[in-house]
């Protein structure tokens, strides 16, 4: 961590202590930029507490980020950090600023992240909670003021104040620009992915997901954590025959439920290479790199370890494939991107896009089996893709795991509706 405090005084990244903030008052250190100290949490008895969250959000996130420091108090004159005064802090505390960012902030102002540092040994002797905003590449924000208005706020120093009509142009503009780059960027990693493996031996689904804020520099993986990323594993909260079960962190194996078994992995440059064994009969691929960027391929059809019963109905048909391994793939896929971002510190969420490659010039046949039965559903009952229509979403894998069911459910019907199927069997309801 390297904040602004640690940048006025001399000091090098590391965790922030209570001595630290401390030295901050005893320097009178001044609010900047980037660095809001506030006495105060956010009241929510005042009625307009979202208005004032809202705005010294977005007006960070529209100043290239920053930090925003509650339980210290300032002298009034210099804007200089004079006193500590410890808040209680809780988790509705934070979500209720969340919610804020989220509903309160057009476009939202997401990855917000907290540090609280204790005031003493016990729980009643409060905090001093330090609020993260990174630079946002959707600025300009803008905050809501009552209930049909919105500003553009900016931070001038150590004040808030309006951006300017000729900073809000400036800021679409360059907006769109990113907004160019970043989808250059997302297909390049999609193309990546959907030549990870050959469509002669089976149709695959090809997912690449993209850090909005790339980690840079970035430190290699460890390689103890690529290796442990080989043996398939998921979130029991994102599947139906488990969702409910154990708690909503809880992983499982599934080496026994999916088609993809261990495999090993490759250090490659500046990325890690997962990759089945050779001999497998189900491939796959998946590119852990640096930045936070992962990128996956997982073979559907034409695998020979499937049931003796689909055996003979997709035999010599590699253009077929079961809906319900493009739910697991998924799950795998997101349960992967949950622990990777953890690992690399992305915030901000991910751009996403997926897509099914087959032979060229044969129609990719998603079957499905009988809601209740063991018996595969007739080939007519499916809808042949000619052209498949890759999909693009955001999700951003650090929010409750509750949150990120809805987006996956979402993109999971959008890649299957596309193959006359209507439901999905695998990844858990959303009210289950």
């Amino acid at each position: 961590m390297f904040t602004p405090i640690h940048r006025a005084l001399g000091l090098e990244p590391g965790n922030l202590t209570l001595e630290i903030i401390k030295k901050a008052i005893e320097e009178g250190l001044e609010e900047t930029s980037d660095l809001d100290w506030k006495k105060e949490l956010y009241n929510p008895k005042k009625p307009t507490w979202f208005e004032e969250a809202s705005k010294d959000i977005a007006a960070m996130a529209n100043s290239g980020g920053g930090w925003i420091v509650f339980g210290v108090g300032e002298d009034g004159k210099n804007n200089g950090a004079s006193s500590i005064n410890p808040i209680q802090w809780s988790a509705t505390d934070e979500q209720r600023i969340l919610q804020a960012a989220y509903s309160k902030i057009g476009p939202p102002v997401v990855g917000l992240d907290f540090e609280k540092i204790p005031c003493g040994e016990n729980p009643d002797d409060g905090y001093i909670v330090l609020m993260h905003i990174p630079d946002s590449m959707d600025a300009p924000h803008f905050a809501r003021k009552g209930n049909d208005a919105f500003v553009a706020p900016r931070r001038n120093g150590p004040h808030t104040v309006p951006m300017t009509e000729r900073d809000i142009e400036r800021g679409f503009r360059e907006r769109f620009q990113r907004g160019v780059e970043q989808e250059k960027t997302l297909q390049g990693y999609f193309e990546q992915a959907a030549e990870a493996l050959n469509p002669e031996q089976g149709v695959f689904l090809a997912i690449a997901a993209v850090p909005i804020t790339p980690v840079i520099p970035a430190d290699p993986i460890p390689s103890d954590i690529a290796s442990g990323h080989t043996r398939p594993w998921a979130y029991s909260y994102l599947m139906a025959s488990q969702h409910g079960n154990k708690s909503k962190e809880h992983q499982t194996q599934t080496c026994h439920t999916s088609i993809w078994d261990s495999g090993e992995n490759i250090m490659g440059m500046r990325q890690w290479v997962l990759r089945s064994y050779a001999l497998a009969d189900a491939k796959y691929r998946k590119y852990l790199h640096n930045d936070g960027t992962l990128v996956g391929a997982y073979q559907l059809g034409g695998v020979q370890s499937v049931s003796s019963a689909l055996a003979e109905y997709l035999a010599g048909k590699p253009n077929h494939c079961m809906s319900t391994d493009i739910e697991k793939a998924l799950i795998d896929f997101f349960s992967l991107l949950r622990e990777h971002a953890q690992e690399r510190d992305v915030y901000g969420g991910f751009r996403i896009r997926v897509g099914l490659i087959g032979q060229p010039g044969e129609p990719i046949v998603l079957r499905r089996m009988y809601a209740g039965i063991s018996l595969l559903a007739e080939e007519t009952d499916s809808e042949p893709i000619k052209r498949f229509q890759p999909v693009s979403t955001f999700i951003d894998p650090l929010v409750p795991i509750e949150d990120i069911l809805p987006p996956l459910r979402t993109l999971a019907l959008d890649i299957v509706n596309q193959g006359g199927i209507q439901n999905l069997q695998i990844i858990a309801g959303e009210e289950s």
